[in-house]
């Protein structure tokens, strides 16, 4: 186990450093979502301070879409490190870390298993290698699951507050909590709805709007009918090249089918999770998707036993590489000016 998980951490180091030195640190720095979570760090939703200090063609009102846990990991790590963007991609250096090896414990020590998740779905290598905080909920996700198999219900109730403090879709798990029929000394899980109404709180008093990520602007991409991504007319979408959404669509459904199998709660999970993915209209579905990939690569874990998958992956490292740097060069913010972020 501890060879295993030195290989997780080096490979997950290594593969970091290399994309990092490949573009350079400002185009790291550039990607979104990093300088908007990096304005909340250092305004915390305050119109006044938003308008005083960043030039973004944004209203102050669209800041509320991104959740207050990794701005306030930027800002804690940047009192250590030179500035809240470099503490940013540390933070998600380190919680991509704390996913592969939680997912190595779920797979039952299975190593390929957990580095096909730093892999596997393409846009997994790009966002753990720059600001955002997908891998802070999917640890928050993955780690309050570990804990709710082993009946260890307070761990996993404070983990899955992390996951609903860190992005919206956290709170999807405490629905799946609820579909398992949890029994009455399960009352823990009643903080993630609850931690959920304190961000909105937190919102009410620093923007003077409860309901500040409703008013976000076009950020919630949910639609009433599923399937909306396919009318390229939709705003978020503008395109009719979407195959790559069926193979998502594809993939995940397989996948949760056989998770629900062989656990209850990460079956549950994925069930909830790829409904809703159903019912967003954005041309990012890789992205919006990829928290469910854990669970999908445990549906699967059977076919990373044999070794022409392996060698396919190994192979496929090598076009990941290309599309993860050329997505980085072109997924970026215009800074004019890097004085307030330093």
């Amino acid at each position: 186990m501890v060879r295993d998980c030195l290989i997780l951490v080096g490979t997950a180091v290594v593969s970091t450093l290399v994309l990092w030195m490949a573009v350079g640190m400002k185009t790291i720095y550039q990607n979104f979502d990093g300088p908007y979570y990096a304005v909340i760090a250092k305004c915390w939703y305050d119109k006044e301070c938003v308008g005083k200090n960043f030039s973004f063609p944004l209203p102050s009102e669209y800041y509320p879409a991104h959740f207050p846990l990794y701005p306030m990991a930027m800002w804690l790590g940047g009192l250590i490190v030179e500035n809240s963007l470099l503490a940013g991609v540390l933070i998600n250096l380190a919680a991509t870390i704390g996913v592969a090896v939680v997912l190595y414990k779920m797979a039952g020590e299975k190593l390929w298993i957990a580095l096909a998740w730093l892999f596997w779905w393409p846009r997994m290598w790009v966002v753990r290698s720059v600001g955002g905080a997908e891998t802070l909920l999917m640890l928050g996700l993955l780690g309050s699951t570990y804990f709710f198999m082993k009946k260890r219900y307070w761990p996993a109730a404070l983990l899955g507050v992390l996951a609903v403090l860190a992005k919206p879709p956290g709170i999807l798990l405490f629905v799946a909590y609820v579909l398992t029929r949890p029994k009455l000394k399960m009352w823990p899980f009643l903080l993630m709805p609850l931690s959920l109404l304190g961000v909105f709180w937190f919102y009410g008093v620093q923007t003077g709007d409860f309901w500040a990520y409703f008013h976000s602007g076009d950020n919630i991409h949910l639609q009433a009918l599923p399937f909306g991504v396919f009318d390229s007319n939709q705003p978020w979408v503008g395109t009719f090249w979407l195959e790559d959404v069926l193979w998502v669509y594809l993939v995940g459904l397989i996948g949760v089918i056989r998770a629900m199998g062989k656990n209850k709660i990460l079956g549950y999970f994925g069930a909830v999770f790829y409904a809703t993915i159903l019912f967003v209209s954005h041309r990012d579905i890789a992205r919006y998707s990829l928290p469910l990939v854990p669970v999908v690569l445990i549906g699967l874990s059977e076919i990373f036993e044999r070794r022409e998958v392996r060698w396919a992956l190994v192979f496929l490292a090598i076009p990941m590489f290309f599309y993860s740097v050329n997505f980085l060069l072109h997924n970026q913010v215009a800074i004019p000016d890097w004085g307030p972020f330093l």
